[in-house]
This record gives C-alpha cells, structure tokens and sequence, in this order.
C-alpha cells in the first residue's frame, strides 16, 4: 500500500483557483457523460428488438463511460469543492478501484468492436450473420472479469492503489515502477495487457477497414468508367455507319 507521507498528498489543501476551474471541468464532464450515455442506455432499451448482436458492444461502452460517472465523479467533485480529498485511504482505494475496473472494461470493449468490425467488412454477407448474440454475450462477460480481475490485482498485493500529487484523486501507484520489483512487474504488465496490446489492435483493425474501403471506392471508380467507355464507343460507330453512306452519296454526285 502507501505510507502516511503519501496519505498526507490526499488531504493536501490545493489552491483555489486551482480547485475552482477543476471544479467546474469535473462538474461539467459529469452532467455531459451521465445525461449522455444515460439517453445511449434508453434508445437502446427502446428500441432493444432493432438491435442486432454487434450493437450490444456499443451499449456495454455506454454502461462503463455512465459508470465511471456516478461512481467517481461525485467524489472527485465533493473533493474539488472541500479543496482537500474527503474519506481518506478507504474512499482513494473505491475511486482507484472503479477507475481502473471501468477504464479496463471501457478499452476492451473499444478493442471488441474494432475487431467484430474488422471482421464484419471483411466477410461475405453469409458469414456476418454467423455473430450471435450469444457469442456477444460470452466476449461481454469475459470483457467484464478481465477488467474486474485486473482491478482486484493490486488489493491482493501486485501492484498499489495511491494518490495522485495534486491529491485530489487516486489510480494507480505509478511510483512503484521505481520502488519495487512487484510493482513494476505490475506496471508492465498492465502497459501491455491492458493499453498497449488494445492500441495495437485498435489501430491495425481500422486501419485495414481503412484500406478496404479505399479499394473498395476504386473499383467502384473503374466501374463507373466501364459503361462511359463503352457509350462513347456506341456514339463512334453510330457515327461511322452515318459518314459512310453520307460520303457515298457525295462520291456519286
């Protein structure tokens, strides 16, 4: 865990002006982001029998931004507004824990849908129907006890929950890359796992749609130039075939 000199940053008192303009972005980013995925959570609930296997990743993204909101926004806001973090090491481990819990969760469920996507634009159209919603439901629970196992790590010992410098929120204990062995075999291996790895896949499945639609877009080009070719052909034998006669005529007179 942490000492009581790193304790003493969560109660650390911040300047006002500092406290004031964070005040207000947190306020602001907590109404945006609740009334937003909140109206996400209730088109989806309307209109649920639309709603094919794919969508479903989309409303789990909404339930983990919307969770991360009245979870940790509250907290962050009371603590802004005290100028000092309110409830000591119990609530910095609460806000450290559902910060990383959603923020797991939110990634892999962006990595999810890049790849069923990926998967999607580059399948015959028989194929895409092979995504159930079973099979969605399956990624969604696995999404779901990954990101809650790698939260649970560093309340067993691998890895620390800690304050941040300006003591005004808590995440993970960063400082232990350089402290420990523990907490940097920690470090690393959560950078790969649950940021790097998600990155890489993210940007390459993307990446290739990218380039699938362009190809897509210059066949539909060379297409369009096929029929213009064979008009401008007709037009040039329907010429020709005038001309003869017409230079006959004018041969014989």
């Amino acid at each position: 865990m942490y000492t009581a000199s790193d304790l003493q940053l969560i109660v650390l008192c911040v300047k006002p002006f500092f406290t004031k303009h964070l005040l207000a972005s947190l306020f602001s980013a907590a109404i945006l982001s609740a009334v937003g995925n909140l109206a996400v959570l209730a088109t989806a609930i309307k209109c649920s029998s639309h709603l094919k296997p794919p969508d479903l990743l989309s409303i789990n993204l909404a339930i983990t931004d919307f969770g991360m909101a009245i979870t940790m926004y509250p907290l962050a806001i009371a603590s802004a507004w005290n100028h000092a973090w309110i409830g000591g090491q119990p609530t910095c481990l609460y806000y450290a824990l559902m910060g990383f819990f959603f923020g797991v969760a939110s990634m892999m469920t962006l990595t999810a849908m890049a790849v069923i996507r990926y998967l999607v634009t580059s399948t015959t159209t028989s194929t895409r129907n092979t995504i159930k919603k079973q099979a969605v439901y399956i990624l969604l629970a696995g999404i779901w006890l990954y990101a809650l196992l790698w939260a649970i790590f560093p309340l067993v010992g691998w890895g620390h929950y800690g304050p941040e410098p300006f003591g005004l929120s808590c995440t993970i204990a960063w400082a232990e890359f350089q402290n420990s062995t523990n907490g940097f075999s920690f470090i690393i291996s959560m950078f790969i796992l649950c940021t790097v790895t998600p990155a890489v896949t993210i940007i390459t499945c993307y990446t290739r749609i990218a380039w699938k639609l362009h190809k897509a877009y210059q066949e539909i080009r060379n297409y369009d130039k096929i029929p213009n070719a064979a008009r401008v052909e007709r037009k040039l034998t329907l010429v020709s075939s005038y001309r003869g006669p017409i230079s006959l005529k004018y041969r014989q007179s």
